[in-house]
């Protein structure tokens, strides 16, 4: 039994990676903490020790803004880290991204012995670019580069969502020797996945639905594509009204994409919400009769294996997806129906075609959930626990690393 440390500048309940990894090493008898933000009480911990710092989460265009938020927290988590390392010192501390630098707050609890994991959730190079213009922007890419490397040398693994992840990472000179992937597959005590012949037979006899509701969700930026959506939804609400759009979440563009609705008049056809906790999604997604996926083409979205898109996938919601490098590397054109990224009539038509032929809808959702089912939390699982216990014996003494190789 190992006493493990998380830290993670997110909300428990919202953020499907850091939950479903503590809760696994919960179920297998380790003492699992994580330290995150916490601006409200944490449910459905599932034996995981909840360690709250109560900081909202920025989501606005400022810099100063994101430096502030992220010094404030990852301060108050290293103290508290190295206070209860104090009383009884963790085996290994976990690190969750973004930023890369928040490796330093777990510095202090090395020197006590502690193993650390840098998880990369995301690059920030290329994030900062599509979120930032400028010769200042390229500039401080450049430098955040360099802080992954730095950030990645001064843990002992580095976990990656992806194989184009990893890939990535190898060429910012991070050594393959750390590198480990383990996919963002779901939870299936949550997500419960949908059998194939429930998916081939879903809606295959249907004719047009009475209504047709699209949903995305998840973090509302500019580089995810809802304005291409809306501009979709203006070209269809016309001919199909019947046709709904289901935004689900919250993020630094929400105001720019409600006054962009009200813009198109599809207040009628459009609806916001608010995000819930990740043991509340599936019932929410499961209303939908296609899942929508309308990212930008980005340095940082070719780069992206969208969560969302494996949730609909497992779930048996068949997906409509902008074309981009790391999806189409992981789902053919039989699992997803690719449109051209940023064409918004390109969209209507993929939305149409959909509404228009249920046997369509139900091919793509069979073969999506046997595509991700290769990605399945089952399957990383293993992995993740290899690379965990890999470490843990690793502390154990050099002994027993000369007798036992990485198993990644």
């Amino acid at each position: 039994m190992a006493r493990v440390l998380i830290i993670a500048y997110t909300t428990y309940g919202h953020d499907g990676r850091v939950k479903r990894q503590a809760e696994a090493l919960s179920r297998r008898g380790d003492l699992v903490e994580v330290i995150c933000l916490a601006p409200e009480p944490a449910a459905d911990a599932d034996g995981v020790t909840i360690l709250g710092i109560p900081l909202p989460r920025y989501r606005g265009p400022s810099r100063a803004g994101y430096l502030r938020s992220y010094l404030s927290f990852f301060l108050r988590a290293g103290t508290t880290a190295l206070r209860r390392s104090l009383k009884a010192p963790y085996d290994l501390v976990i690190v969750c991204t973004m930023p890369d630098e928040a490796i330093l707050s777990a510095l202090p609890c090395r020197l006590f012995g502690s193993r650390t994991i840098l998880d990369i959730h995301d690059t920030m190079p290329e994030l900062y670019m599509d979120k930032f213009d400028g010769r200042r922007a390229r500039l401080g890419a450049r430098i955040l580069m360099a802080g992954e490397r730095l950030s990645a040398r001064l843990a002992d693994c580095v976990l990656a969502v992806h194989d184009l992840h990893a890939q990535r990472l190898r060429q910012a000179g991070i050594p393959e020797h750390k590198i480990v992937v383990v996919t963002n597959g779901p939870d299936p005590r949550i997500f419960k996945p949908m059998a194939p012949d429930a998916a081939a037979n879903q809606d295959a006899d249907a004719g047009a639905p009475a209504s047709f509701t699209v949903v995305c969700h998840g973090t509302v930026t500019r580089r995810l594509g809802l304005d291409t959506a809306l501009h979709a939804m203006a070209l269809l609400h016309r001919r199909l009204p019947d046709v709904r759009l289901r935004i689900i979440g919250a993020g630094d563009y929400l105001g720019e994409i409600k006054s962009l609705c009200r813009r198109l008049d599809l207040r009628a056809a459009v609806t916001f919400e608010d995000p819930v906790p990740i043991h509340r999604l599936p019932d929410l997604l499961r209303t939908a009769a296609a899942g929508l996926v309308p990212n930008h083409a980005t340095r940082a979205t070719q780069l992206m294996l969208p969560v969302k898109l494996l949730e609909f996938a497992t779930l048996g919601v068949p997906v409509i997806a902008a074309r981009l490098r790391t999806i189409q590397h992981y789902f053919g054109d039989g699992a997803v129906r690719y449109f051209t990224p940023g064409d918004g009539a390109d969209l209507a038509r993929a939305i149409e075609e959909l509404y228009h032929h249920p046997r369509r809808r139900a091919a793509l959702a069979k073969l999506a959930a046997l595509e991700v089912s290769e990605l399945s939390w089952e399957r990383q699982s293993r992995r993740y626990y290899e690379a965990v216990d890999w470490l843990l014996n690793k502390s154990q003494g050099a002994a027993w690393c000369r007798k036992k190789a990485r198993p990644w």
